[in-house]
């Protein structure tokens, strides 16, 4: 993985959102599959160079 990538991996999750890190842990089977689907879209946006579009959303 590129240096760049790792650092803006790194502060991608530092910058999650509360809820998000709950949810992950949740054992409600429908909350950890909406922040799984939220760190999806957060990941996949890093990924195509577009990580600033979805900075900020915390649900």
């Amino acid at each position: 993985m590129p240096q760049d990538m790792d650092s803006q991996l790194t502060a991608l999750l530092r910058r999650l959102p509360d809820w998000m890190r709950r949810d992950i842990a949740a054992i409600d089977p429908a909350r950890r599959e909406r922040a799984e689907e939220a760190l999806h879209a957060m990941l996949l946006a890093l990924i195509q160079g577009t990580a600033g579009s979805v900075s900020g959303q915390d649900g």
